[in-house]
């Protein structure tokens, strides 16, 4: 197309949220043509069980019968024969919208190509230091890792850029424990909290995977590396709401015994929102360190004054003292997520034309 950016694109993993990416592309071809001049070209659609590939650009319609059939055709893409990084185009863009580390050699190859990468799977920045090094630069875009389309990642990037103290962080990163925190709060049993929170969709398939706090602590690692935390995931301070003792029974027997919890979490709960506080799992960043788990915060405080169910991230900066940069809204969701990472998608095929030139 002439006058306009043609930008090849290859997602990666075609769950919820890929899917709902798929769709948005197709549905905001006009938008992005008039207000960016951009086209996306998908070259290739990628998940754990089989790819289908195109270097001159998947039509919509196949696009579409991807979502609609998931995919088909090709070999598994961790298959060494069904495709190769080398293969793309040196301006591809890969978004990673898998929630596996499977994709990180896929990832690396690509960042030492020089090809960008867009992620909402926050697994590769969560994980080993070396990791992050490799991934978290000027070719990387990585805003929906904590808090879906939530401009959390921005505007930290904003305050640094800035040359702003950033001294603190508080953050409620998760609608799922947030939840369950404001059925504490109001005096409900776990066990009975976690099962309506399962019944609702708001946790994992498996409960457990929100209740050990790894996810919470995932996001919050990405924000502490971001402020030059040299930190890894074994050394956050991380408030599981189970004992490990039950990652051994089936996911059956853990929601049958989970009513052993009631009494040590009412207990918790009552004393950490005696006269008067909120209940919030909640991750801190200051000082070099890293903790997320229950606390108990003012109502009128920026973690107190938000739905439970809400995302919120609080900066404490030397600018913003008085009254902090708060962020809040929605932070989960897969329409919500797929809007965010199409906006890194164009945000980064920008830079990256700017960076060409």
């Amino acid at each position: 197309m002439v006058g306009f950016r043609d930008q090849p694109v290859l997602l990666l993993g075609l769950g919820g949220v890929g899917r709902a990416l798929v769709q948005q592309i197709v549905h905001t071809r006009q938008r992005q043509q008039q207000r960016n001049k951009l086209h996306l070209r998908i070259i290739g659609v990628v998940d754990s069980r089989s790819a289908r590939l195109d270097l001159s650009g998947l039509s919509d319609q196949a696009l579409l019968e991807a979502v609609a059939r998931k995919t088909r055709d090709l070999p598994a893409f961790d298959t060494a024969e069904s495709w190769s990084v080398a293969d793309l185009p040196e301006d591809t863009i890969l978004v990673d919208t898998t929630a596996t580390e499977a994709v990180v050699p896929v990832l690396l190859e690509a960042k030492q190509r020089g090809l960008g990468v867009v992620l909402a799977n926050k697994l590769p920045l969560a994980g080993p230091l070396a990791w992050w090094d490799a991934l978290a630069d000027e070719r990387s875009r990585w805003e929906t890792t904590c808090g879906a389309a939530l401009p959390v990642i921005r505007a930290l990037n904003t305050l640094l850029d800035s040359g702003d103290d950033v001294q603190r962080i508080e953050g409620a990163l998760s609608g799922t424990l947030g939840f369950l925190a404001a059925k504490l709060e109001a005096g409900a049993p776990f066990g009975a909290a976690v099962r309506e929170a399962k019944a609702l969709g708001y946790t994992e398939p498996d409960p457990r995977q929100d209740l050990g706090g790894l996810d919470a602590a995932r996001k919050a690692l990405i924000l502490a590396r971001m402020l030059g935390y040299r930190l890894e995931l074994r050394d956050v301070q991380v408030e599981s709401l189970y004992p490990a003792a039950m990652d051994a029974l089936s996911l059956d027997e853990f929601l049958q015994q989970v009513d052993a919890l009631d009494e040590p979490l009412r207990a918790r709960a009552h004393a950490l929102t005696d006269g008067g506080r909120k209940l919030r799992y909640a991750a801190e960043i200051a000082d070099g360190c890293l903790r997320v788990g229950l606390v108990g915060v003012a109502p009128e405080s920026k973690l107190g004054s938000v739905r439970s169910t809400d995302s919120v991230v609080v900066f404490h900066t030397r600018y913003f003292s008085d009254n902090p940069l708060t962020i809040s809204g929605r932070g989960a969701g897969q329409q919500v997520t797929a809007s965010g990472v199409l906006g890194d998608v164009v945000d980064l095929a920008r830079a990256l034309q700017r960076i060409a030139h």
